[in-house]
């Protein structure tokens, strides 16, 4: 488990760092406002397999948020 722990810090923080330096460089390119959307357009699409896989774990689709008997 100690194992585990250090090798995710030492993930973390590279990644960390390697965000920063990249950061640094695109913002010499292009404005605020297109790195920011950019960021999050590449955040959504590095999250659409984790939620696909996530979803198939739980077996189907997930379960709507209120009740249909309200």
């Amino acid at each position: 488990m100690k194992l585990r722990s250090t090798i995710m810090l030492l993930i973390t923080a590279t990644v960390w760092g390697v965000a920063f330096v990249a950061q640094d460089v695109g913002m010499d390119y292009v404005s605020p406002f297109v790195f920011n959307g950019m960021r999050c357009i590449i955040g959504a699409i590095a999250l659409l397999p984790v939620i696909f896989c996530r979803d198939r774990a739980k077996g189907g689709a997930a379960k709507p948020w209120r009740d249909k008997t309200l």
